[in-house]
């Protein structure tokens, strides 16, 4: 893996991350190596890594490194509340999945025709709500089942200043360690004042396994701002989050 954490080429204002394939048979002009690929940072908040960007693509004696010059921006690697850089400290890594004709232990797939599901979770009676967590019906994407976590008053790390919203995958702990399922998400509250000035973030692709279930946000938006009448996000002290959710890719074990 190499990085130019600066930016190359016409990555300025951004890391630029490539992935290089090394080695004497590379010289065969012949020879040559199908991967797919992603890159990871970890959120040293969540504990768990990040999916950047990732590609499949051919290495050859004439072309043996592919990346990104603009893997991922500074204004974003460089946020707090992201959790990528920690005490001047960070952590970068690599998924690789080398294509061979022969057998091979995983396999990746990657959906064709994807499609967008939205789900809607409205939630009454906000203000009497007494338990610190609350978790929303589960619906059902591509075949996986989901739900939505939220915290009314944030978790651990908020102490009442934000609302905290995940998204968790019910299926992934149960996953054997080989398996993962790749989506991407979105989350919003609804303002039912204006009808389009919803308070959004995406989550982009993550992958969610056994060891990473849920994906999302410990600060998702201000308690102060949520509870403002004017602001219209709570309405006769009820809320609707909604989620919309694809399905990207599956990765299984081999038998």
């Amino acid at each position: 893996m190499i990085i130019h954490p600066n930016g190359d080429g016409d990555g300025t204002g951004h890391i630029s991350i490539y992935l290089a394939v090394i080695g004497a048979s590379l010289l065969d002009s012949v020879c040559e190596v199908n991967a797919s690929f992603s890159f990871l940072i970890f959120n040293q908040i969540h504990d768990n890594f990040t999916v950047m960007k990732g590609m499949e693509r051919r290495f050859r004696n004439i072309k043996t490194e592919w990346g990104f010059s603009k893997c991922i921006c500074h204004k974003t690697f460089k946020d707090p509340s992201n959790g990528y850089l920690v005490d001047d400290k960070c952590i970068f890594g690599v998924d690789v999945y080398v294509i061979k004709n022969q057998r091979i232990g995983e396999c990746m797939s990657l959906l064709k025709g994807i499609e967008l599901y939205k789900n809607e979770w409205k939630i009454t009676k906000f203000t009497k709500l007494k338990k610190r967590a609350y978790y929303s019906e589960e619906f059902t994407v591509e075949g996986y089942k989901w739900k939505l976590l939220l915290y009314p008053t944030g978790d651990s790390r908020q102490n009442g200043q934000n609302i905290s919203i995940f998204l968790e995958s019910v299926d992934a702990k149960g996953f054997d360690r080989q398996k993962s399922v790749k989506a991407k998400f979105s989350i919003s509250v609804k303002n039912r004042i204006s009808g389009y000035k919803h308070h959004k973030k995406s989550g982009g692709v993550n992958w969610y396994s056994a060891t990473a279930s849920g994906w999302g946000w410990s600060s998702f938006m201000g308690c102060c701002e949520f509870n403002d009448p004017k602001k219209g996000f709570l309405i006769e002290d009820c809320c609707i989050v909604e989620a919309e959710v694809s399905v990207v890719g599956v990765v299984n074990c081999l038998t």
